[in-house]
């Protein structure tokens, strides 16, 4: 989740993923209501109510990836 939020901060077109109109952060963040957006069951998982998923996936974004993390989701991606 956090690699697909932050590629329009690493790519500088945003300061924050809410800044990005087509990101789910909002939804996911904030509770702000989007039609395209359905919780993925890896979201529902972080908390017992909205409250609390909202919550834990903000946390997710105070630390950014690692160049290894992020090296290992882009061989896994481009590899298959």
């Amino acid at each position: 989740m956090r690699y697909i939020e932050l590629n329009p901060v690493r790519a500088g077109m945003v300061k924050h993923p809410l800044d990005y109109p087509w990101s789910s952060y909002a939804a996911n963040a904030r509770d702000e209501e989007n039609a395209l957006v359905s919780l993925h069951s890896l979201y529902r998982r972080l908390g017992r109510n909205p409250q609390a998923r909202q919550s834990a996936y903000r946390q997710l974004f105070r630390a950014a990836l690692s160049k290894g993390e992020l090296g290992a989701i882009r061989e896994a991606t481009n590899t298959g």
